[in-house]
């Protein structure tokens, strides 16, 4: 591993030292946009997407107008979230502690109506924090089966930090070494599979279609457009919290704001 540091630590007893191994390879995570799936729920969220996706633009292919809609209704979406919820973790540390204060002043004197009051709208928005965490959780989780009230956040980040773990990749040994940092694994990675997927070879031998006697088939119906029921029918039932693509959407989005998307969804299509 590079940038690795062993060092012998002290033993009082035993005639044996432990070794301590620090390293400063960092992971890098994901810091893009990912949908999250209460955000519906949420007052103010339609109107979001109406006003984000309804801007106007001057695209004409259909794929680079869905994309550029795509990626402005996630800045939307960010910003409003952020706006509406902060940063959960420091806020519910913040509530947590003050919280604590006011039961410590409490032991010395009795509260005033202002400091009850503060203390019940703190510890309602500490409910509601947690309620979020425990939803960013689950979806973390991928555990679709079990709903967030029936299970406590612990076991759905045991969960997502087991998938995180698994699909991690800490090193490639190739036949010139062994590859730690990320940009190295990833130009291994990629040299292996452009060789193995790269431009097929010629063939010196070919199949006979006429001599197998295989029977024709009129597929020209595979030809035809997609119907808006079609497409309808299969967004209503893809998974709503899982398989996250690439820019970070799910299908819960594409539920809601099926009236919204509808008409740029089909030019697409």
């Amino acid at each position: 591993m590079p940038s690795a540091v062993v060092q012998a630590l002290s033993s009082k007893v035993s005639d044996h030292c432990p070794l301590l191994i620090a390293g400063n390879v960092t992971v890098k995570r994901y810091r893009g946009f990912r949908f999250e799936a209460f955000w519906p729920r949420l007052q103010g969220y339609h109107d979001i997407v109406a006003a984000a996706w309804g801007r106007s633009t001057r695209l004409t292919n259909p794929f680079l107008r869905l994309h550029v809609k795509l990626q402005r209704t996630s800045k939307a979406l960010r910003r409003w979230a952020r706006g509406l919820i902060g940063h959960t973790k420091i806020l519910i540390k913040a509530a947590s502690q003050l919280i604590g204060i006011l039961d410590v002043v409490q032991d010395y004197r009795e509260l005033t109506v202002y400091e009850i009051r503060l203390k019940r709208d703190v510890k309602a928005r500490l409910l509601a924090l947690t309620a979020v965490e425990k939803l960013r959780a689950k979806q973390a989780s991928r555990l679709t089966a079990i709903q967030a009230a029936e299970a406590n956040a612990k076991l759905f980040y045991l969960q997502a930090n087991g998938r995180r773990r698994k699909n991690y990749i800490s090193s490639i040994q190739t036949d010139v070494g062994i590859s730690f940092a990320h940009d190295d694994k990833a130009a291994k990675l990629f040299e292996h599979y452009s060789r193995h997927f790269g431009t097929p070879p010629p063939r010196d031998f070919s199949l006979n279609w006429e001599q197998l006697g295989i029977n024709r088939h009129d597929l020209s119906s595979l030809e035809e457009a997609f119907t808006e029921e079609e497409i309808k029918a299969v967004i209503v039932e893809i998974a709503a919290e899982k398989a996250p693509g690439p820019d970070g959407y799910i299908g819960i989005f594409f539920q809601k704001n099926w009236e919204i998307i509808k008409n740029d969804l089909l030019s697409a299509f």
